[in-house]
């Protein structure tokens, strides 16, 4: 997310905008168009107010003036603007500046112990720097620039080596390289049609991913989250559509109080996702954890027998391997046989602890999640 709505925001400032009839250029200030004039550019327009661009600038064929256009790039008054395609002329000076930009400050500035983690400024000063305000006419190229250095700037270092939140790694370089590469593509990987390649790596990935983690050859089925949250929010969809499968064309009315059970200290996306789903969080019955924050597979039993007094129908229970706070493993073979007798489906969550899958060492804190 961070770097999405740095994008986001970064976005808000390149929008590009009909000018005034009666307006030229020069009414449109930027903060930095006092610095330099804009050179290789010159800006035409007709009376109906559409924009044309004549241009001697050409695409840059030496690699070696890359540093020499970082310096002028910052200091041009050069506007930003596109009509449907990145051009060379136009764009590629502004490309290798941004992306000197990224990988010094914020890739090897922002993971140097020298610097720090953060630099920490109340809310309502850093809207000001920010300034967040849609501009009333298009900014520069410098002025962009500029913004990326604020950003990264008043950002949180989440790979700074100091950084030792649980839910962050470090910056993987070829990660970042791989996630450059996938957004300069935009692939939409749900056809093979429109995205051929990351269709294939998808598949190949998942298997890889399967077999790693104990399914037989690779065997299975699998598909890529966008978090946690939405995951356990995929898992109760099919808990409910295993218990009552007319629920998919006759909806929640064609079926009776449906209840599921999770930990005290689950996440709390799973009464977030049921609520979402039309059960109700009030239906999400929690179960009470022992001293190392583990259900207690009695109390369970005892709230599975409770709902059917009521005329409920118990149907999922959300176990955790690694709740977020204590990094508690229910104990998933007592709460399989549970399910089992009960004819329940059982969900794991394990998007921290799912890693000691992976670990000769830690993995049978898992034992019974295949069930």
């Amino acid at each position: 997310m961070p770097a999405a709505s740095n994008a986001c925001l970064i976005s808000t400032y390149t929008q590009t905008c009909c000018f005034e009839e009666d307006k030229a250029p020069s009414d449109y200030v930027s903060s930095d168009e006092d610095q330099a004039e804009s050179s290789g550019r010159k800006f035409h327009y007709e009376h109906k107010g559409e924009r044309n661009y004549d241009t001697n600038a050409s695409a840059f064929e030496d690699l070696s003036v890359a540093r020499q256009l970082v310096e002028q790039s910052e200091k041009t008054s050069e506007i930003a603007s596109y009509e449907s395609l990145p051009e060379a002329a136009k764009h590629e000076k502004f490309f290798r500046s941004a992306f000197e930009i990224l990988i010094k400050d914020g890739v090897f500035s922002a993971t140097s112990r020298k610097n720090k983690v953060n630099e920490w400024v109340n809310p309502e000063e850093l809207e000001k720097v920010l300034e967040l305000d849609v501009n009333p006419g298009p900014s520069s190229h410098g002025k962009l620039l500029d913004l990326m250095k604020t950003v990264i700037k008043y950002s949180v270092k989440t790979g700074h080596p100091y950084f030792v939140n649980q839910l962050f790694s470090s910056v993987d370089p070829y990660g970042l390289v791989g996630q450059w590469l996938a957004d300069a593509l935009n692939p939409s990987v749900y056809t093979y049609e429109v995205s051929p390649v990351f269709s294939l790596m998808e598949e190949h990935v998942l298997t890889q991913m399967r077999s790693i983690v104990g399914f037989p050859g690779g065997s299975g089925d699998g598909i890529f989250c966008p978090g946690g949250s939405m995951a356990n929010g995929y898992a109760i969809s099919c808990a409910r559509h295993y218990a009552f499968p007319q629920i998919k064309t006759q909806g929640l009315a064609s079926c009776p109080r449906l209840v599921l059970y999770t930990s005290e200290d689950a996440h709390y996306s799973i009464k977030k996702l049921a609520a979402f789903e039309g059960l109700g969080s009030d239906n999400v019955y929690l179960i009470k954890t022992d001293a190392r924050g583990r259900i207690i597979p009695e109390d369970l039993r005892a709230q599975i027998e409770k709902t059917l007094l009521e005329g409920a129908v118990p149907f999922m229970v959300s176990a955790t391997s690694g709740t977020t706070v204590l990094g508690a493993f229910d104990p998933l073979p007592a709460i399989a046989d549970i399910c089992t007798e009960y004819k329940m489906w059982l969900h794991v969550d394990a998007a921290w602890g799912g890693g000691a899958l992976v670990s000769r060492k830690h993995r049978h804190l898992l034992n019974g999640i295949e069930r």
